[in-house]
Parts: structure tokens; sequence; C-alpha cells
């Protein structure tokens, strides 16, 4: 299945609003999952990444979860676009 980056990060933000009910803020791209902005703790984040491998019929590789892979909405968006790019080839 091919994915366009924008159907990723569609996906996160409703991920974020309906599962994790989140509704009505602005889920930006810079918007921090953990710490100041959205402050996720560790069950939201696997409920974030289980909600994308659902979408999408791909598990991701959970080894390379990290700061860097999770920090932001748009990382996270970046991250999975790649995973999932990577899967349809």
């Amino acid at each position: 299945m091919v994915v366009s980056r924008e159907q990723v990060l569609d996906s996160i933000r409703e991920i974020i609003r309906t599962d994790l009910k989140f509704s009505g803020i602005e889920i930006g791209e810079d918007l921090e999952l953990v710490g100041g902005g959205l402050g996720l703790d560790s069950l939201d984040l696997l409920m974030l990444v289980t909600g994308i491998e659902k979408r999408f019929g791909h598990k991701i590789q959970h080894k390379k979860l990290n700061r860097d892979t999770m920090g932001t909405v748009g990382r996270f968006a970046d991250f999975a676009f790649a995973e999932l790019s990577a899967a349809a080839k």
C-alpha cells in the first residue's frame, strides 16, 4: 500500500483527537508528544503507534521508537511515513 506523508500525518492527528481524547486543540507538526506539549505517557504513545499500525497494516519497529522519532507530531509523521514507505518496496 502506497501512502503519502500527509495521509500519515492526518491519521496521527485523528488518533490524537479521537483515541487519545484531545479534541478541540490545534495539532501542529511542532507539537511535542511528551513533556510540555501533549504530555503523553507510555500507554498513550503505544496507542498512537498501534493506531498507525492498524490503519496502514504494517508493524512499526518498536526498537526504533525514541525521543528522536517521537519527539513531535511532525517527527513521528516522518518516521512512520519512512517505515511505511520502506515496507511498500
